[in-house]
């Protein structure tokens, strides 16, 4: 018997099969490579929030204020160990714990506030709960100043998500391409397009770049900032050393009632060198140092230490991170460190805090220039450098009705909370 062709339809149909598997197969490929991909750059809380964002109500926004509303009542056991009563203004500075970056909220004695960078390492969860839930509990709509260090990602990461949920004011950003990082490009847009309404009117946001010396000013308080001069400053593309593009950098001495902040972002052994030849930090006596580039080895070098002299040091990093951070090196020079001129503070480094370690660290100072230091997840380094409240007689305790802040920039009546002998 021949042998018989096969019909078309039933090659068309085999055709089909094929057809359809390849583009299954495709498909299903695709999909594992876009899976992979997120998992890598750490965007799956970011997909959530997204998606939560619909079918979550929004909560409950105050009246929209620029500076610190806190109110409400403070549990009498609330009043961490190791802290001193604070009177009048208050300054108050917490690096907060997001991982592998940086996002330091300041609130300054005059109610307004400000965000110095705003970001988290790649493959690391979302940090955004922690930022807003921070803003949320002072119930702060409206920020003074974003001032962005530089444009690396584990510092600008969520810049989109607080402009799109807070009101900004002013921005202080690094001068560098658009085309640095697609975050970058983000973040820089929405900063251009960001308006704010006072007063029943809306304006437009500042833009500041953070070139030469320059002062961000309020009522008795003052944040000297430094970088490089025009002249001097790099060229900041997405092809630029990491060198280059962590040195642009600002270093800032925040000044209250005696008392000096020295912030750093991830300034390195070049701007270092850069600014202290420039004689920025010649005769400067400051009192705490939040340690450049989260502990690296190139940075917070010696000589710095000894221009700056702080009593202690705070560490922005995430736990087990890639990088090492903070390095043994630097952890050693915190260490060693002595004062050139022995002075009434205290000799060295009273306390290091890192924020893998200690969460949330919380800096402190009223206008006597009193200081509290809490780390939030480690009661044992509390610190004051006045008398802590726990150490107090009752007699000294009691102040006849009047209130003054202690903790959280809550008002404590003391004679509610403690009781005379």
């Amino acid at each position: 018997m021949a042998n018989r062709k096969p019909s078309k339809s039933k090659k068309k149909k085999s055709n089909k099969k094929k057809i359809i598997v390849a583009l299954t197969l495709i498909v299903v490929i695709i999909l594992i490579i876009a899976i992979v991909m997120i998992s890598i750059k750490g965007m799956w809380k970011d997909i959530i929030d997204f998606v939560n964002g619909f079918f979550q109500e929004d909560l409950p926004s105050g009246e929209q204020t620029s500076g610190n509303n806190s109110s409400g009542d403070m549990p009498e056991n609330s009043v961490p160990n190791g802290v001193a009563q604070l009177n009048g203004a208050i300054m108050e500075m917490r690096v907060l714990d997001i991982g592998q970056g940086d996002c330091i909220l300041l609130l300054f004695p005059d109610g307004q506030v400000m965000v110095m960078d705003i970001g988290s390492e790649f493959g690391t969860t979302s940090p955004w709960n922690v930022i807003d839930g921070a803003l949320k509990e002072l119930q702060i709509t409206t920020i003074d100043y974003l001032f962005l260090t530089h444009t690396d990602y584990d510092h600008v990461r969520e810049t989109k998500k607080l402009v799109d949920n807070y009101q900004i004011k002013n921005f202080y950003l690094p001068r560098a391409d658009i085309e640095t990082s697609s975050t970058w490009k983000n973040s820089y847009n929405v900063a251009l397009n960001e308006t704010y309404v006072e007063d029943g009117k809306t304006k437009k946001a500042t833009i500041n770049e953070n070139i030469g010396a320059y002062e961000i000013k309020g009522e008795n308080w003052v944040m000297k900032c430094y970088s490089f001069d025009e002249a001097d400053y790099p060229s900041i593309k997405k092809n630029s050393s990491a060198e280059n593009k962590n040195a642009v950098s600002p270093m800032c001495l925040l000044e209250y009632a005696d008392r000096t902040i020295v912030l750093t972002g991830d300034s390195n052994e070049k701007s270092e060198k850069y600014l202290m030849g420039k004689g920025y930090f010649d005769d400067v006596d400051a009192d705490v140092l939040k340690v450049g580039h989260h502990g690296s080895k190139s940075s917070t070098m010696p000589e710095f230490l000894d221009k700056v002299d702080c009593e202690y040091a705070i560490i922005s990093c995430g736990a087990d991170n890639d990088y090492g951070h903070p390095t043994p090196e630097v952890l050693k020079r915190l260490e060693d460190y002595k004062d050139i001129v022995p002075d009434d503070d205290y000799n060295g480094f009273a306390q290091v805090y890192r924020t893998d370690e200690d969460g949330t660290v919380t800096v402190q100072i009223d206008k006597e220039g009193v200081i509290n230091l809490i780390a939030e997840e480690n009661d044992s380094k509390n610190t004051t450098t006045g008398t802590p409240v726990n150490e107090m007689e009752s007699g000294e305790i009691e102040q006849s009705g009047e209130t003054a802040m202690i903790y959280g920039r809550f008002e404590i009546d003391y004679e509610s909370l403690f009781t005379a002998a």
